[in-house]
């Protein structure tokens, strides 16, 4: 029996719903989504069965749907379309089992659904992940969101083509494991040095400048504590040669893409940043993407790759880490001949040695940037 036709045998009758729950560890669910975009709001599962809360144009163009009038008999007349909506994603929860659970809102769709009304529905406590797209939000509306913030669950949230007040701030707004402002120009560089256990940022039209970039590549390198897995920033202001001012770099390729590598200073966790800077054409100007991955050196890092791909490979920076090993002591040596008196002897000496290593490595100095090509 399909997704689909539990779900119609469900609608039937209450004696139905009921039998159908009790095999609910039976069905797993990869995913569901709810879109709560007013008359046009939707349940999708898999995406491949549409649930239609109201009469739509498209509800019949597939074979899967399960139309307005097909669902009807969940549905309360005294409640508003997004009402129904959540209500009958909590019917549909209770029916099969589910690993990741997701929610659309579209702020310009939703009225007149408060938004504290819609993130106080028992559905929406155990989400997985929430995407809030378009519109204007206030504070208290923002605050709304960050607070569905839970410390024992793995949340992620996005904030997609909305305008955020550039003085706005709270605790949990860098607390989630994953994160997306697309409106990132109230996010400045304390924030960034907040950070810690995020897998996923991406920060769009933000106000940085290079040196502040630079100084939070600085922390990391001497932060002990694990800040973030991989973190995207968007600005057209983005000069490389300011972002890695006094840090050791090493630029590498990948299938001749560019890579600029940085290590930490911990010889216990040995971690390593990859980053890579990318145009990338945007409707109103041309806007520079910073991407930034962390990994583990013995641990190839593999990144899952959408259309718009950055990575679609696995990243191993093994040889490329030992380099930035002899390069950092390079740089202490060379700070220590200017500084130190006495024992010149001996540094020249070790620096010779690490100049012989270096070259067997094929390491030279190109455009200002000490660079490795790719062993193939």
């Amino acid at each position: 029996m399909t997704i689909g036709e539990r779900i119609k045998i469900a609608i039937t009758s209450k004696k139905m719903e009921n039998y159908l729950k009790f095999f609910k560890k039976q069905v797993f669910v990869s995913k569901h989504d709810m879109n709560l975009r007013g008359k046009n709001s939707y349940i999708s599962i898999e995406k491949k069965w549409k649930l239609f809360m109201s009469p739509s144009e498209t509800e019949n163009e597939e074979p899967n749907n399960i139309a307005y009038e097909d669902v009807k008999p969940w549905l309360n007349e005294k409640c508003t379309i997004i009402e129904n909506t959540m209500n009958v994603f909590t019917r549909l929860q209770n029916m099969f089992s589910g690993r990741t659970t997701y929610l659309w809102i579209y702020l310009n769709e939703i009225e007149p659904t408060p938004i504290p009304n819609i993130l106080s529905h028992p559905c929406v406590e155990n989400l997985k992940a929430m995407y809030i797209v378009g519109g204007t939000m206030q504070r208290h509306e923002l605050d709304a969101f960050m607070d569905w913030r839970r410390e024992d669950a793995t949340q992620f949230i996005s904030f997609i083509d909305n305008k955020i007040p550039v003085d706005y701030n709270h605790p949990n707004a860098f607390q989630f494991n994953g994160v997306m402002y697309s409106d990132a120009r109230w996010i400045c560089l304390k924030d960034l040095l907040s950070i810690r256990n995020v897998h996923k940022l991406i920060l769009e039209h933000s106000n940085f400048e290079s040196q502040d970039l630079n100084k939070f590549i600085e922390y990391w390198i001497n932060c002990r504590q694990h800040m973030i897995d991989y973190l995207r920033i968007e600005n057209h202001r983005i000069n490389i040669t300011e972002l890695m001012e006094n840090i050791t770099v090493l630029k590498s390729f990948r299938s001749n893409k560019e890579f600029y590598l940085i290590a930490t200073n911990s010889t216990v966790k040995q971690r390593l940043m990859a980053v890579q800077l990318l145009d990338h054409p945007n409707q109103r100007e041309q806007q520079k993407q910073l991407h930034f991955t962390v990994q583990s050196v013995n641990r190839p890092y593999e990144i899952i790759p959408r259309s718009n791909t950055l990575f679609a490979w696995t990243l191993e920076w093994t040889r490329e880490y030992r380099i930035l090993g002899r390069l950092a002591r390079k740089r202490l040596l060379e700070e220590r001949k200017i500084t130190e008196e006495g024992g010149e002897e001996s540094i020249a000496k070790e620096l010779s040695g690490l100049e012989e290593e270096l070259a067997a490595e094929g390491v030279q100095m190109i455009d200002g940037f000490m660079t490795v090509q790719e062993r193939l």
